[in-house]
Formats: structure tokens, sequence, C-alpha cells
């Protein structure tokens, strides 16, 4: 679906916001892609959030979320997108 990277395990924070940044600067422009974009973000904001911060986990739970409804307002039209 994407060219974000799926093992984010190994990467120390600095490495991750600037893949965020970069995610950022993307801009998706399909529904297709903004559901790509926000799974990304979650997965991300989840390892920043192993270091115990509520913050991150907050905005991994919001990201889901608008993954969830991209994605079922995909489904809801036809699903001929993903």
């Amino acid at each position: 679906m994407s060219d974000y990277p799926t093992d984010l395990s190994g990467l120390t924070g600095p490495q991750l916001v600037r893949l965020f940044l970069d995610a950022v600067d993307s801009h998706p422009s399909t529904d297709s892609d903004r559901a790509a974009f926000f799974d990304f973000k979650a997965r991300l904001f989840t390892v920043l959030a192993q270091d115990g911060n509520p913050d991150a986990a907050e905005v991994a739970d919001c990201a889901r979320l608008m993954r969830d409804r991209i994605l079922a307002r995909i489904d809801s039209v036809g699903g001929g997108e993903r």
C-alpha cells in the first residue's frame, strides 16, 4: 500500500522523527495513501509510546482511528481504491 518502512524496532527517536517528517512531506493525496500514512503514524507513535510516553500513545490511538475511518469510507463507496 505504501513505501513506509514496516520494521521500526531498531530506530532511534530522532530517526523516527525524521521518518515521520518525510511522511508528512509526502502529502498523501488519495484515501488509500492517507490510510497508509495514518497506519504508519500509528505504528511509529506506538514505538515512541513504548518508552512510557502517554502523549505518544494517545497520538497512536488517534492515528488508528483516522485510518479506520478512511478505510470505512473507502469500503462504503465501493472499495475500489484500496
